[in-house]
């Protein structure tokens, strides 16, 4: 179980306000039915939009009031987007006619400057009640927005996880002396939320729909939707994303013990939401599942076949064969490599050694995004494993800087962490049962390991000239590879490793792709990789 430290004030970033009770709900006066049609955790998967937009179509034959908004995560984690940093998504979907999108975390991955640059091109209104510029201490979008529907007000409320920090990567939100340049309220979310809630209110908001990358990770995140929910009032329904949750509909008690309507669609676009205010107050959802909905926009799928066919001459290079498919989710689409070695995991920890030339390797599962299927291998199937665009790291670290790595990496277990470490030139063992160490604090960045028992234990290092495993020495000095988002950026959370990488400036996709060309021949084998490799053990 995680120690959680009780957070920093940061009165600098606190609004002052005096909460006065504002229930939900409203009264309809437009006379026909509001539809706000919704989605979450797109990544990239373009073929959706045309639905969307055949959707919206449909809908407006019956009500002129059919509004479409996203809950984050649509610009990074497929190939279309990463070609062309998100500027083809933005395209597709500025077609599709989006009204409101808030932030997800992965909207940071091509850093702040490229995120100002799409959100400019962007048609749809960005909403985003807790990022701050601290440099000018000005909300850098529109916290919120209402919307006169014939007489009925919605008001549209954004906000992104806090924890965007780490789940993208930190020296985004840091200045070259690595001070945070940005807020995203962590130690003031709920009262910052619940300020902009009463705000709406008072300027004639009936209805109070939140777009929220926020999650419902109980367990994990402290900040979560389902936290947000009970810590405040006035909010109606929360249209989420962030941990690709399937969530039809799930009514949860506010602050004041009122019901609040929750939904996420999934991931990947399996759903499109739909959720409708009718003349009489009554607030109803759905998901309607994509590939059995059958309508496209043509206009829509025009736009999408011709960033395709951009794409396509790059993605459909071959650059080898595997034998077997390695995974990076099980079979129910649950991440692998999150918790636990996998086949794939070790692949791509020796694609950082043998190319790096490095005596260890160490990779956050979080980096890994896809199964590597079986058979011919195209550019676009290394690509899908590897989407962030991470170049490559060397780090000259103690023994005992590794260790305490491993520790952190297994802190977080069994709760899926995007931290837990795939190795290569190296192998560990965990005690799960033994209480963790690692303490954060509320922003989920690194704070301290206690001293005390370690689950952690029987690190061995590979001698090279033996061929044997070797125990750790915690003096000694040990090359390691990975990526600058690990070993330089503090991504995850791991501050003990900050600053400490040489960034090689070599792509992590590129590394993968030589070393299976140049290191495998092109053949990914059975007889090495169809199963983990026993690096990383389990007690």
């Amino acid at each position: 179980m995680k120690k959680i430290l009780l957070p920093l004030l940061l009165a600098a970033f606190a609004l002052s306000c005096t909460p006065k009770a504002v229930p939900a709900g409203g009264s309809g006066k437009a006379g026909a039915d509001i539809v706000i049609l919704y989605d979450n955790d797109v990544h990239c998967s373009v073929d959706g939009y045309a639905e969307m937009a055949a959707l919206k179509a449909e809908k407006k034959q019956h009500t002129p009031y059919v509004t479409l908004v996203s809950a984050g995560d649509f610009v990074q984690g497929g190939s279309l987007g990463a070609a062309s940093k998100g500027g083809y998504i933005v395209e597709i979907m500025n077609t599709v006619g989006y009204d409101f999108v808030t932030l997800g975390n992965h909207e940071f991955d091509y850093a702040i400057p490229r995120l100002l640059e799409l959100t400019k091109e962007q048609k749809a209104t960005v909403l985003c009640c807790n990022l701050i510029d601290l440099k000018t201490d000005r909300r850098m979008y529109k916290p919120y927005e209402i919307v006169d529907y014939g007489g009925t007000k919605v008001a549209f409320i954004g906000a992104a996880t806090p924890y965007s920090f780490n789940s993208s990567t930190p020296a985004y939100f840091q200045d070259e002396k690595g001070n945070y340049v940005y807020s995203l309220c962590a130690d003031t979310f709920f009262d910052t939320f619940q300020n902009f809630v009463n705000d709406a209110r008072l300027q004639g908001a009936d209805y109070v729909v939140a777009l929220t990358h926020l999650g419902d990770d109980v367990n994990y995140d402290p900040i979560n939707a389902h936290s947000l929910i009970a810590n405040t009032y006035g909010i109606d329904a929360i249209l989420d994303g962030h941990s690709h949750s399937l969530v039809p509909r799930l009514m949860l008690k506010n602050k004041l013990g009122q019901e609040v309507l929750y939904s996420q669609t999934g991931a990947h676009f399996d759903n499109i939401g739909i959720l409708t205010i009718s003349p009489d107050g009554k607030i109803t959802n759905e998901l309607v599942a994509v590939k059995t909905y059958g309508k496209k926009d043509p206009a829509v799928q025009s736009v999408i076949e011709s960033k395709k066919k951009a794409y396509a001459e790059l993605g459909a290079r071959k650059v080898g064969h595997s034998e077997v498919m390695l995974p990076a989710k099980d079979e129910n689409g649950d991440w692998l490599v999150r918790k636990y070695e996998t086949s794939l995991g070790d692949l791509c920890a020796d694609a950082f050694r043998f190319t790096l030339g490095t005596e260890i390797a160490m990779l956050g599962g979080g980096s890994i995004r896809k199964n590597l299927p079986a058979g011919d291998l195209r550019y676009d199937d290394l690509f899908n494993v590897f989407p962030f665009n991470n170049t490559s790291c060397i780090a000259s670290l103690t023994g005992q800087q590794i260790l305490d790595a491993l520790e952190y990496g297994v802190g977080a277990w069994p709760t899926d962490f995007g931290g837990f470490l795939h190795v290569s030139g190296m192998t560990y063992e965990f005690d799960a049962s033994v209480e963790s160490p690692v303490v954060y604090d509320i922003n989920k960045a690194f704070a301290r390991i206690d001293a005390g028992p370690r689950r952690v234990f029987n690190v061995r290092v590979l001698d090279p000239e033996t061929g044997n495993y070797e125990p750790i020495d915690p003096a000694r000095t040990y090359s390691v590879g990975g990526t600058t988002y690990l070993l330089r950026d503090a991504g995850d959370g791991y501050e003990m490793l900050k600053g400490l990488g040489r960034d090689t400036g070599t792509p992590d996709l590129d590394l993968l792709e030589k070393y299976i060309v140049d290191y495998l021949k092109g053949e990914i084998r059975t007889s090495q990789y169809g199963q983990p490799q026993e690096r990383v053990i389990q007690k």
